[in-house]
């Protein structure tokens, strides 16, 4: 009965990349304008973005000022660009990148007092 009382909303078939890149032009805009779409389009897929970034805690309501606002995980995820959450980002050993490899010793081995 829950089935039935939801619209039936027929989106096309989109690839991860391409929904991906339509979130984060969404969270620029709501950055600017404090809202995916102004509040006269009811277009399906832009009411899909907006719930979307709610669930997953990209931008909140704020009473005070009367719109929308990234949270920190919608700025950090609107700087990632369109790098998917999951996405595995090489790295350089500190060696490689010229830092200081004694930061860290490894477990088990006591720290020497220096003379």
């Amino acid at each position: 009965m829950l089935a039935q009382a939801a619209p039936p909303y027929h989106l096309k078939p989109m690839t991860t990349d391409t929904l991906e890149s339509k979130l984060i032009e969404a969270l620029k805009t709501v950055d600017a304008h404090g809202d995916v779409a102004p509040s006269y389009v009811h277009d399906p897929m832009t009411m899909l973005i907006r719930e979307n970034a709610l669930q997953a805690n990209l931008m909140r309501w704020d009473e005070d000022r009367g719109r929308y606002v990234l949270t920190g995980t919608g700025r950090r995820r609107l700087t990632a660009g369109s790098r998917s959450p999951g996405a595995v980002v090489a790295f350089r050993r500190r060696a490689a990148s010229g830092g200081d490899t004694q930061g860290r010793r490894p477990a088990g081995v006591a720290k020497t007092q220096p003379e």
